[in-house]
């Protein structure tokens, strides 16, 4: 646990983040949750396509982690939902990314430098270092960089989620890097796949062509509104993610 966890749990008291227990065997989930979490986590979601998967459903139990990992600090929860998911036990979801390629590159989707500098972190590095080390392949933070700001996508349909990201990230030209072609983008959340669609069409831009996704969650489009309302009531920060 780094610094800014041991704060955040200093604040946030020694509970389950998902039901509140006190009794918990692990840093952030009881027994049942934890068990719970890797019930959900057995199958991967194919969010329709197929150069995509998702290790979890969206919940209130996932939902509840990947809010603590995004805004209290707790980074280290994307190697937790790796870990615990059917990548970290050796399952389904480790057969299919093990399908793609060997030796594969795991490139996040950047964050703006100016949202690095306020969070301290980009979760969605954590997630693809830990999926690298489970499937043999290398953490690549070098190849996309987020060369615009941009809004929250929480409140956005399909259409203007596009539109939101149209543009935002640049590659590197592969000729530049000495990378394996082969890449897979490292989101947190996949509602519509706008975020990576855009960053694989910077990434095609510069000349990779074997590009797959995978992210920690999957949330129905419909859903995302909801969410974006039930978080502004509990004082959740929203912001560009």
């Amino acid at each position: 646990m780094n610094i800014r966890e041991s704060i955040s749990f200093f604040f946030f008291g020694d509970s389950c983040l998902a039901c509140g227990n006190s009794q918990k065997i692990d840093p952030w989930l009881c027994h049942n949750c934890k068990e719970e979490l890797i019930a959900c986590g057995e199958h991967p979601i194919w969010p329709g396509k197929e150069d995509a998967i998702c290790l979890f459903p969206m919940n209130s139990l996932t939902r509840s982690l990947i809010l603590a990992m995004k805004y209290k600090g707790m980074q280290k929860i994307a190697s937790y939902l790796v870990a615990n998911s059917s990548v970290g036990r050796k399952g389904e979801a480790l057969q299919i990314l093990e399908s793609w390629g060997k030796n594969m590159s795991f490139v996040p989707v950047p964050v703006h430098s100016a949202r690095k500098r306020e969070r301290g972190y980009n979760q969605c590095e954590q997630a693809a270092l830990e999926l690298s080390l489970h499937c043999g392949g290398k953490l690549q933070t070098n190849v996309l960089k987020r060369r615009i700001y941009k809004p929250s996508q929480t409140s956005l349909g399909s259409g203007a989620r596009s539109l939101n990201v149209a543009g935002a990230f640049e590659a590197k030209k592969i000729q530049n890097l000495k990378i394996s072609p082969q890449i897979v983008i490292v989101d947190d959340v996949y509602t519509t796949g706008a975020t990576t669609a855009s960053c694989a069409r910077a990434l095609k831009r510069a000349g990779f062509e074997n590009i797959k996704t995978c992210t920690l969650l999957y949330e129905l489009p419909a859903s995302a509104m909801a969410d974006m309302v039930a978080d502004k009531k509990v004082g959740w920060r929203t912001e560009e993610d």
